[in-house]
Formats: structure tokens, sequence, C-alpha cells
């Protein structure tokens, strides 16, 4: 790099000409736009006062609550879509929308090493391979068919259902399989 000496000072004042125009061509905007909002902040009150102005209000009057923001105790948003309330809607949407992006990723297990820590524990290495895709029709079907199978075998709607599963594309296929047949499922780590 070229000290300031040897830089042409021509050039040198050209670039803080640039620089000094920029800054009053960005400074001087901002600093007038927060100078108008400070005066606009006085009409909501003080700091004091919207400190302690209420953000939150009892939706049934009591103060046990529920409470929600006073903006929103009327309405709440229930869904993002019209018709689509509950999981398994959601799901039945994002695969009708999306049908052949992906949705679980697996990966198989190659080997599985031992490594021993300098403390002396020994751990359990696992190499992996490369992602194994499905998409999200692929999922769906698979719910589908694997809560009509619980369905045949005898699982009745609203009678509970344990699954014991390590946390696995497995797993939240059977978690949609029963909130598309309405089975309460009682979701049991295996990691706990």
């Amino acid at each position: 790099m070229r000290l300031k000496e040897d830089l042409n000072p021509m050039l040198l004042l050209l670039f803080h000409l640039m620089v000094w125009i920029y800054t009053a061509i960005t400074f001087l905007p901002s600093y007038l736009l927060s100078w108008i909002s400070r005066s606009h902040r006085n009409s909501y009150g003080s700091e004091d006062e919207r400190a302690k102005r209420p953000k939150a209000g009892s939706v049934l009057g009591r103060p046990e609550g529920p409470y929600r923001a006073v903006s929103t105790t009327k309405r709440l948003l229930s869904s993002l879509h019209p018709g689509v309330d509950t999981l398994d809607k959601m799901f039945e949407y994002a695969a009708m929308r999306f049908p052949h992006r992906h949705c679980l990723g697996m990966r198989e297990v190659v080997t599985e090493e031992d490594e021993r820590q300098s403390n002396g524990k020994v751990f359990k290495k696992v190499v992996l391979g490369e992602y194994r895709w499905i998409s999200y029709r692929e999922a769906l079907t698979a719910a589908t068919q694997l809560g009509s199978g619980l369905a045949s075998l005898g699982q009745r709607p609203k009678t509970n259902i344990a699954i014991f599963c390590e946390t696995r594309a497995e797993w939240l296929i059977a978690a949609q399989a029963c909130f598309a047949y309405n089975f309460p499922c009682k979701l049991i780590l295996s990691a706990l």
C-alpha cells in the first residue's frame, strides 16, 4: 500500500470531498427525521406514563387470566390459512402446496466406533452416510397408511396411544398419523 505522502493531493482532496458530501446527504435527513419523531413521542405521553400504561389485559376480566396484548383482546388469529386449524390439516396443506419438496431427511449409520476420552469414559461415535430425503407427499402417504393400519387393528379415535422411539423421521410420521386419525399420542423419548 502506498503511504499518504505518495498519493496525489488532488486525489486525496477529492476523496475527502466525496466522504463529506455522502455524510451530509445521509446524516441531515436522518437527523431531521429523528427530531420530528421526538416531537411526536410526547403525544403518546412521557416515558414514565408509557411504562405505567397496561400492555396486556385479562380476557375474562379476572386477575388469574388468561392475558392477551391490549391490541388483540377481542380477536386472535386462529389459523394461517382459512380452514387450516389443526396440526393434521396444516401438514396436509403443506403436502398439497409443496408435494415434491424435501420434508424429512434421514442419514444411515455407516459405522459405530468407541472413542475413549482422556478421563477414561468411552463414548460411541457414529459415522453417518449421506442424507436420504422423503418429500411431503411421501411423508403424508406414510402417515395416512400408518393411521389407517392402526385403525384397522382396532385403535379408536380419542383413545390414547404411546409412541416410544428415538428422535427420527418415523417418530414424526407416527405423530402425524395420530393427529390425522384423532389418536391422542403420548410421545416417550428414549433419550430421556
